[in-house]
């Protein structure tokens, strides 16, 4: 049984069913994480990074957006899984062949080269997919702190304050 070589197609389901529970499942915690990163100093939505912060992040955004709220930009990730894992599987399975000499078992240092040439096709894939996950996940702070800006601002000298949305790229350069 240990011989038996799994069929390409039932790789690449199995790989997908378990990116989509995957991200069913973590995506709520990756949103706060995300949404606790990109506040500002000056404008701090949730409490600190430390302790209790990610669950204070949860319930705020349950209580502002909603329940699927918490899941803000996971559409990206749901649509795009299913395809990243099997180009990581189907990768390596390419890597694995190339790499073994006559059909004889790889030694560590080239399943590690298998590994890494299936994870950079990966990376090569998920990067854009990322970086359109993280401005959809702070999308739903953004607003929130507008809401929150512009109700503390309401009668202050000089009217509503007006926040800046940025994009990763921005965000990238200015850190």
């Amino acid at each position: 049984m240990a011989d038996k070589q799994i069929s390409l197609p039932a790789k690449l389901i199995n790989g997908g069913i378990a990116g989509l529970i995957g991200v069913t499942c973590v995506f709520p915690i990756d949103l706060a994480k995300t949404r606790l990163q990109n506040q500002q100093n000056g404008s701090r939505l949730y409490t600190s990074m430390y302790a209790q912060s990610w669950s204070d992040c949860l319930i705020k955004t349950i209580q502002s957006e909603g329940y699927f709220g918490m899941y803000r930009g996971a559409a990206v990730n749901l649509t795009l899984v299913t395809p990243e894992k099997a180009i990581k599987l189907a990768a390596n399975d390419f890597f694995r062949q190339h790499l073994s000499k006559d059909g004889q078992k790889l030694t560590l240092l080239r399943e590690m080269l298998a590994g890494c040439g299936a994870g950079t096709c990966q990376v090569i894939i998920t990067t854009p997919m990322e970086m359109l996950k993280i401005q959809l996940q702070d999308a739903g702070r953004i607003e929130a702190q507008r809401k929150l800006m512009s109700q503390a601002a309401v009668g202050a000298p000089g009217g509503p304050v007006e926040l800046r949305s940025h994009t990763a790229m921005q965000l990238t350069r200015e850190t």
